[in-house]
């Protein structure tokens, strides 16, 4: 896993990972990561910020931090907030301190609205097809959020779990000890909702065409 610290300049990157394995998102990193050693901030900030968009959680989290110090961008506490969110979200740790700063300085209601944007992210991503947003969307609503949810995070670790998702089995039967019975036959069928609905349309990689499971039926 990537990200800088910048109170040491401590630059942690590729770690033991073999040239071969280094990828173009690898080598932005670096370069961004260059720049804040060489104090060219705003250079940094535009290189973190398309990983960011590209959902690379190091670069989130790394965004975040620029934004809060105001390096090379002006501060904007609550755009530092939504990028940590998402970083947190990634399994990013150092991102959990910052939110936790940045929560106790934004006002209530626009930490309300960036909590809003963060789940409308993840949800462009699920329509999107993206797998590994399945996860992020259970820990939304358990990591997130000023309350947890037991019953929406239950959903989306159920669809992980189904899909294959690393981990997302064990902490859904975990989450479901939280919840009445039929509460959980409730979320289970809305689940399978968004199960098929992720499953409904996918690309299949031969010839790159996309094949709806209506159009399957009709072949």
């Amino acid at each position: 896993m990537r990200y800088i610290c910048f109170y040491s300049l401590l630059i942690l990157f590729f770690s033991s990972a073999s040239f071969a394995q280094i990828t173009d998102s690898d080598r932005l990193f670096k370069k961004a990561t260059d720049f804040v050693k060489e104090k060219r901030y705003a250079e940094a900030v535009s290189i973190f910020e398309d990983l960011a968009r590209n959902n690379e959680h190091d670069a989130q989290y790394n965004l975040a931090f620029l934004i809060n110090g105001g390096k090379g961008i002006t501060k904007n506490y609550s755009e530092a907030l939504f990028w940590a969110f998402l970083a947190r979200l990634g399994k990013i740790e150092k991102a959990e301190e910052l939110t936790e700063d940045l929560i106790d300085t934004v006002p209530e209601k626009v930490l309300k609205d960036i909590r809003e944007k963060v789940l409308e992210h993840l949800l462009v991503r699920f329509d999107n097809r993206d797998r590994a947003v399945l996860t992020e969307l259970g820990d939304f609503y358990l990591l997130i959020l000023d309350e947890q949810d037991f019953e929406n995070a239950y959903l989306w670790y159920n669809v992980a779990s189904a899909m294959g998702v690393e981990n997302s089995s064990d902490i859904r039967d975990k989450v479901e000890k939280e919840l009445e019975p039929d509460t959980i036959v409730k979320i289970q069928s809305a689940s399978r909702k968004r199960y098929e609905e992720f499953t409904g349309n996918e690309l299949i990689e031969n010839g790159k065409k996309t094949i709806t499971k209506e159009q399957d039926y009709e072949s």
